[in-house]
């Protein structure tokens, strides 16, 4: 049992090793690197060890696309039971033959201690297992003794479980307030234009894997009956593989979703988003979407660790440096982009005056500035900065932007609405910006010692259009 009382099975998305040994009623769990779990789970002396071994991520986003957290929690349970039994009789099977072939060994051709042999082993370890399905008690696996990183779970267990009934109640009356709030400012806010003559587009950013944000972004889309939704990045935080769940919530928006990377996503989240229905990325393209053109490139750095982070300077060095490439790019265009998204606006300085229009965000608060006849309109935190959403004083406020445009050729920019929600108040504030009455008419020029993009370019191609989606 020593040598071959150990299984490697899928349960679900989990990759787990099986392996028992004759030792105290323990079972032991596993989670390389954080440590492991013990608890004293049966009277049997058969000690039980499961052991995680790797997550399949794309499975994982899989099943939480097409089922809920309760459903996936079902299977593996069904599953476990179903492994845990295989692995029982192949527990057994292997003392058994062992027993077998250690006996043959020693006593040749003696049948009679053979046969003892052999019987005693069957009817030892067939006889714990049997004691340990028993006398199992799943409830002392709530009260185990942690080790290594997972020895501050118990000191986190408590403030976890009230964050998310913080989480809970913030999202189940987030329908009611977000659909309300809008119906009531909608009905006093006259529209910069006819609705059949608009583009509506929503415009976030920084979810930082906050479900949160998420929640809150989908119902914007859904009040406002958004064309399309533009996420500037950051729309996870730690750059890990298992990050890539956040992405079973893509397809629930029902329209375009284009996204730009940004420092804290990795490009293996950028490869899985291509793969999703409905979802556009950008980098270094552009994409005729719901009659607006949308060039976008990812973030140049990639520094989800805040301790490796660069200094200051140097980051804003290397944000700098594809402004020529973005400058570039959009003097092929057969005409200049109607937006340009980018994560960090100082990646799009190059193109003040070349474009009407540059949308980012990456700082966590809004801001808006007009270099050279552009406007930089800069959005909040959509997941109100992840984590930090309850932890600053205050919280931090989900931040979202309504873009409004003219269904003209070229489209143009009329309008912007600034949404922010309070974590902790939960009150809703939506502001209307009326981009002539704040800013005059904008015209792009750029400046006197550089030439401007070409308008012509007969070797482009025109970009694609992508359409909403009916439902949408």
């Amino acid at each position: 049992m020593l040598a071959w009382g150990r299984a490697n099975v899928v349960i679900g998305p989990f990759h787990v090793q099986l392996a028992s040994t004759f030792g105290p009623g323990r079972t032991q769990i596993a989670l390389p690197p954080f440590g492991q779990l013990v608890a004293d789970t049966h009277r049997a002396p058969l000690r039980l060890t499961a052991t995680l071994e790797n997550v399949d991520v794309p499975s994982l986003t899989n099943r939480l696309r097409t089922g809920s957290l309760e459903d996936l929690a079902a299977d593996v349970q069904r599953e476990g039971m179903q492994r845990a039994e295989r692995f029982g009789l192949r527990l057994l099977a292997v003392a058994t033959v062992t027993a077998l072939g250690i006996a043959l060994l020693v006593f040749r051709r003696n049948w009679r201690p053979i046969v003892a042999a052999v019987a005693t082993a069957f009817m030892v370890v067939a006889g714990s297992e049997v004691a340990v399905w028993q006398t199992y008690q799943p409830s002392e696996l709530l009260t185990p003794t942690f080790s290594g990183s997972l020895a501050l779970a118990p000191r986190l267990i408590g403030p976890a479980q009230t964050a998310l009934n913080r989480i809970n109640d913030f999202r189940h009356d987030l329908e009611q307030v977000v659909g309300g709030a809008v119906r009531v400012y909608t009905s006093i806010q006259a529209d910069p234009v006819p609705a059949d003559q608009e583009i509506r587009v929503l415009h976030i950013s920084d979810i930082h894997l906050s479900p949160l944000g998420i929640s809150f972004a989908q119902q914007l889309a859904r009040a406002f009956d958004v064309s399309a939704v533009i996420d500037t990045g950051d729309l996870t935080s730690f750059g890990t593989p298992v990050e890539n769940l956040t992405l079973s919530a893509i397809h629930d928006f029902h329209r375009p979703y284009v996204f730009v990377r940004g420092n804290h996503d990795s490009i293996a989240l950028q490869k899985a988003l291509q793969k999703i229905q409905g979802a556009v990325v950008l980098d270094g393209a552009a994409r005729r979407i719901g009659g607006l053109t949308v060039y976008g490139l990812g973030d140049p750095v990639f520094s989800p660790d805040r301790l490796a982070a660069l200094a200051d300077s140097r980051f804003a060095e290397a944000v700098r440096s594809v402004g020529t490439r973005i400058l570039g790019d959009v003097a092929t265009m057969p005409r200049p982009p109607d937006i340009v998204a980018v994560h960090d606006s100082r990646m799009a300085e190059a193109v003040a005056g070349y474009v009407p229009l540059v949308i980012s965000g990456h700082f966590h608060k809004p801001g808006v500035s007009v270099v050279n006849g552009t406007l930089f309109l800069q959005v909040g935190s959509t997941g109100g900065a992840g984590a930090n959403v309850f932890t600053q004083v205050g919280g931090v406020p989900l931040s979202a932007e309504i873009l409004y445009f003219t269904k003209t050729s070229p489209p143009r920019l009329v309008a912007y609405d600034v949404v922010e929600q309070s974590p902790v108040s939960g009150s809703l504030t939506l502001r209307r910006h009326l981009v002539t009455q704040e800013f005059g008419q904008l015209v792009p020029s750029p400046p006197p010692s550089q030439e401007g993009p070409s308008q012509e370019s007969p070797s482009q191609e025109s970009p694609t259009e992508l359409s909403p989606s009916p439902s949408g």
